[in-house]
């Protein structure tokens, strides 16, 4: 049915349906497109960029959608000469010499072109706006041996990866082009600013359900972001009461450190406080410069980084979870293996638990997982899958069964196709600060 307006706009002029002819989800799009046009930039940040020399420039530079204030933005762009000379000393002591640089959102171009003086590797810029062209083109210009640009949305690569298992395409190395590699120790620099945590999310579940085959190789990501998600991604704490499948993904499959702090408000666009987010222990006016590397080992066989996930998934969403009770639904009796400290005569001794490995506990039928820190669930997942009943318990099938669809092997048929842009929703791209847990 087509209409002129939305049902209420309908009933407040009192238009015959008959009459109207605009489809009713182009109305509701076409009222949010006017709002947004019709908000206006945050006097605080004007007033801000106002208030000093060095940003005379920025407010003819930068969209005025910068110049707004976000609960929640998509990108960050850094506008201050100082702050890029600072994360580039920082950053320099790190970047392997002749490693690919990716330069991610680079807007203005201020830390490319710090970049360019501290080190000779060749500099991939990835823009998603279409704004910063000219800036852009005209560095590639004077450096036409060292830049390469173009206009994408790098960290939004899960949503690529997605489409690609859905009909076997091709997007991931479309947007790579000659940085695709097939080799796994490539060693990449990713440098940007990240307000939310979907690329990381990609990485994890690159690593979980492609190990064989990421074509970005080993990356090194300098990322600037916000301190509570940091503090999310590293703080201990989520061994004893933040049970939750990212962070303790995370931590088994990076290395991770905090290099620099760099002024929040040298970042636009800027962002509202959050009346809902946890005190933190991290400086609410900084962001934060991370370095996070993938280790160099793996927490379990690659083939089983799949039932890794699944068992944080289905185990840890609470600590209060008894660890005994919760798996003798899957092989009962195995209770009696922890307790006393041994296991079966026929364990598979490549699957359990090594020398390295945390010892655990005494452990009773009322221990729970909140005891144990994330090393010690990991030993308890190794003992678990070594047993010899493990392959006949349905652990296993349940996984397969609950596998995203992004991981999931499907057919190649017309329909599947059609339901690629409907299912990218189920990936769970969103990032708030109260859940950011979501794979």
């Amino acid at each position: 049915m087509f209409i002129n307006k939305c049902y209420k706009c309908t009933m407040a002029r009192k238009i015959p349906f008959y009459h109207l002819k605009t489809p009713v989800r182009l109305c509701h799009k076409m009222n949010k497109i006017h709002e947004k046009q019709g908000t206006k930039v945050s006097q605080e940040v004007i007033n801000y960029l106002e208030s000093s020399s060095e940003y005379k420039n920025i407010i003819n530079i930068v969209p005025k959608s910068l110049l707004r204030k976000y609960k929640a933005p998509e990108t960050m762009y850094l506008i201050n000469e100082n702050t890029a000379r600072n994360i580039t000393e920082t950053l320099k002591k790190y970047i392997e010499k002749d490693a690919p640089v990716v330069e991610v959102n680079p807007g203005p171009g201020l830390l490319t072109q710090e970049l360019l003086q501290c080190q000779k590797n060749k500099l991939y810029l990835y823009e998603t706006s279409n704004h910063f062209a000219q800036c852009l083109k005209d560095l590639q210009t004077q450096h036409p041996e060292r830049i390469k640009y173009k206009i994408a949305d790098f960290f939004g690569m899960w949503k690529l990866a997605f489409q690609d298992k859905m009909d076997n395409g091709n997007r991931i190395k479309e947007l790579l082009e000659d940085l695709a590699t097939d080799d796994k120790d490539r060693i990449l620099s990713i440098i940007g600013a990240m307000p939310s945590l979907s690329f990381v999310k990609h990485l994890i579940n690159t690593i979980v359900f492609h190990n064989a085959n990421n074509h970005l190789g080993r990356p090194d990501l300098y990322i600037v972001m916000p301190g509570h998600h940091y503090e999310f991604l590293a703080d201990a704490s989520v061994q004893i009461n933040k049970h939750k499948s990212v962070p303790s993904l995370f931590q088994l499959l990076f290395d991770y450190q905090v290099l620099n702090k760099v002024p929040k408000v040298h970042f636009l666009p800027w962002t509202y406080a959050s009346s809902t987010q946890k005190a933190s222990v991290m400086d609410e006016f900084c962001l934060y410069l991370v370095k996070i590397t993938q280790k160099p080992k793996l927490p379990c066989l690659p083939s089983h980084l799949p039932l890794l996930w699944f068992f944080f998934k289905r185990h840890t969403f609470s600590s209060s979870t008894r660890v005994i009770p919760m798996l003798e639904q899957w092989i009962p009796g195995c209770g009696v293996w922890l307790i006393t400290g041994q296991d079966p005569p026929d364990t598979n001794k490549e699957l359990s638990p090594g020398k390295d490995d945390a010892k655990l506990p005494h452990m009773t039928i009322f221990t729970e997982f909140g005891d144990l820190n994330l090393q010690q669930k990991l030993t308890i997942f190794k003992r678990f899958v070594s047993w010899p009943e493990f392959e006949q318990c349905p652990f296993r099938v349940t996984m397969e069964n609950n596998l995203p669809k992004f991981a999931s092997h499907i057919d190649d048929d017309d329909d599947v196709k059609r339901s690629i842009v409907s299912n990218i929703d189920e990936i769970e791209p969103s990032d708030t600060e109260t859940s950011p847990d979501t794979i």
